[in-house]
């Protein structure tokens, strides 16, 4: 599997309109071939950035100051929450249930981030506030769990889809109005897909 997001100077995507499905998403497919987009936590820390998940202040801490253990610890974990991410999209779709084993570690990862809820007043209206008690380290993953607990507890599931060309891995969360959304883009399956298809009625019409 190639690596390294520089290398491929491939970009993240972001067509699963939910956190946890873009996360999931920097697997793919690029001409034909699985590609992975981290390929170390340089590329982990970006997407966090480009997520607002991370700020820019806090980027360049874990960069320039973790030890490099460090760093190889934040990338094998949000890797391995990836896959368990992925498992729990994959039974989603397919309308099983969701593993244990998923919430356990979202649970996980949430539990190392004691802080509290305040109350906030700002443009006019009042806004609940978690104030974080946590090391940077141990709550860097924590805005990716929260979106977990998020999709778990107020997303609709049933709106979870997978892309739906068959050699394609991407998933997203369907907001179009009536809910009939196939492909992860037009601009990468779906135009491809009806190509395709055109060209086969095409071949198929017989010649007079």
């Amino acid at each position: 599997m190639t690596t390294g997001r520089a290398q491929l100077r491939q970009p993240f995507l972001f067509v699963g309109n939910h956190p946890c499905l873009d996360f999931i998403n920097t697997r793919m497919i690029v001409q034909g071939n699985p590609t992975d987009l981290l390929g170390g936590c340089e590329d982990l820390v970006a997407w966090l950035v480009q997520t607002r998940m991370m700020n820019k202040t806090q980027a360049v801490a874990v960069m320039a100051q973790w030890s490099r253990k460090d760093q190889e610890q934040l990338f094998e974990q949000g890797v391995m929450f990836r896959r368990v991410l992925s498992e729990m999209v994959a039974r989603i779709v397919a309308r099983k249930s969701i593993p244990n084993s998923a919430t356990a570690f979202i649970n996980q990862i949430l539990s190392r981030c004691p802080g509290f809820s305040q109350l906030v007043y700002t443009k006019g209206h009042f806004e609940r506030r978690f104030r974080s008690q946590a090391s940077q380290k141990d709550s860097v993953l924590a805005p990716l769990a929260e979106a977990a607990s998020d999709l778990l507890c107020s997303g609709k599931l049933s709106l979870v889809k997978k892309c739906g060309n068959p050699v394609c891995i991407l998933y997203f969360y369907d907001t179009t109005k009536n809910h009939t959304r196939n492909w992860c883009s037009m601009q990468l399956c779906g135009n491809r897909i009806k190509v395709a298809a055109h060209y086969r009625r095409k071949r198929d019409i017989p010649t007079v």
